[in-house]
């Protein structure tokens, strides 16, 4: 495995992810950003069961590509920081498995919408959110920690890099939300995964300017 090819693979379950999101939940009329859950639980209730199925089970699937993705965190590392470098890459699969358990489990919002138990619903709600402040607070860790290596010469990569890891682009993440209606569903929508291709797609291009 090179650099580069791990780095094309992050991309490509970036990608993949950001469609798994609009195949669960893409709607012209876009969504609520203030009411965001309910807002997308509505959407998912009249999208078709099959789409719900592949956008769900993108997830794991997705998840799986983006740890291959992520072991680029251990090929640009230099040596003699190597093991700090197997610690961000193993924390990163950590957050991005819990991600994908997450995304398969967000297909219940439009399935169990659909029958009127509302106690499951939102019991299952609930759960959901919990899920979620773990999903993300192990992913900020883990994009913290990314950040920090490449900000303070531990890989490969020139320190400026670290301004396009996801935690500075999550600065942007209010801009997005402000975006006019059918851009603010694709953009907002699959932001994270958003952030990621961006990401990838910043080391893609340094790995072909320095033939890495």
């Amino acid at each position: 495995m090179t650099l580069y090819k791990s780095i094309l693979i992050g991309l490509l379950g970036s990608f993949l992810m950001f469609l798994g999101d609009m195949t669960l939940y893409y709607d012209s009329n876009d969504y609520d950003g203030k009411d965001t859950m309910s807002s997308i639980a509505g959407i998912m209730k009249k999208v078709g069961i099959k789409r719900l199925y592949i956008g769900g089970l993108l997830g794991p699937i997705t998840a799986f590509i983006y740890c291959i993705g992520f072991y680029h965190i251990v090929l640009a590392m230099q040596e003699k920081y190597l093991s700090i470098g197997w610690f961000v890459f193993l924390i990163n699969c950590f957050g991005m498995i819990l991600g994908g358990a997450y995304h398969i489990q967000c297909a219940y919002l439009g399935l169990l919408s659909r029958h009127e138990d509302k106690g499951a619903f939102d019991e299952f709600l609930k759960f959901l959110k919990l899920q979620a402040k773990i999903v993300f607070g192990v992913m900020a860790l883990a994009n913290i920690a990314l950040a920090w290596i490449i900000l303070f010469g531990f890989t490969v990569f020139p320190r400026w890099q670290a301004f396009f890891t996801p935690i500075f682009l999550m600065i942007f993440t209010p801009i997005a939300g402000r975006l006019p209606k059918g851009l603010h569903m694709i953009i907002r929508g699959g932001w994270f995964n958003f952030i990621y291709f961006i990401y990838y797609l910043s080391l893609l291009i340094h790995c072909m300017t320095m033939n890495l």
